[in-house]
Formats: structure tokens, sequence, C-alpha cells
């Protein structure tokens, strides 16, 4: 029930977590790999790992990556789920064109 915050009670959170001796800090805060499994790892959106990987390089080195829809930025999903299935005929497409 601590999907809605009137429900949350956090001295509950706290007391399951001092009596479990769960140390918080090594999931919030520690360095991970690229190479740990992730809980969501299962999930396929068409997005290459590697692609991935190097977008986070670059964002840590403060450097952008161009949108897009000016032109494939090589990420995988084209190769997964076929040329074009971005933007075209999306909203953002139209959007953008205009």
């Amino acid at each position: 029930m601590d999907g809605w915050t009137e429900l949350f009670n956090l001295e509950a959170w706290n007391q399951a977590i001092d009596q479990t001796g769960l140390d918080v800090d090594f999931y919030a805060f520690r360095e991970r790999s690229y190479d740990e499994v992730l809980p969501w790892d299962f999930v396929d959106i068409g997005v290459k790992k590697e692609y991935l990987i190097a977008e986070n390089e670059k964002a840590k080195a403060a450097i952008t990556t161009r949108d897009c829809r000016d032109g494939c930025t090589l990420c995988g999903i084209n190769e997964t789920y076929g040329r074009g299935i971005c933007f075209n005929g999306s909203l953002l497409h139209s959007a953008h064109q205009s």
C-alpha cells in the first residue's frame, strides 16, 4: 500500500531496514559495473545495451547526442523493429516537422 503517499509510513520502513540490517547505501549509492545484472535487464525496448553504455559515458562527460528525429543515432531500435519505427507517423514526428 506504499504506492500512495497518504499510506506511506517512513517510520515503518526505517524500522524494517534496521531490523533486517539492510545497507541502503549499498543499493542507492554504490558504483555499478556495466556487466552487473540489473532487475530491469529483461525488458527489451530494442535499444542496444552498448548504446546505453556509450550514452552513459557521454553523459558523464557532459556530451549530448543529437535529436534522433534529425538523423538516426544508431541506438539499435531500427534493427530490432524495422526502419523508421522510432518516430515515423508519431505525434512527435509530426510536431518536429512543423
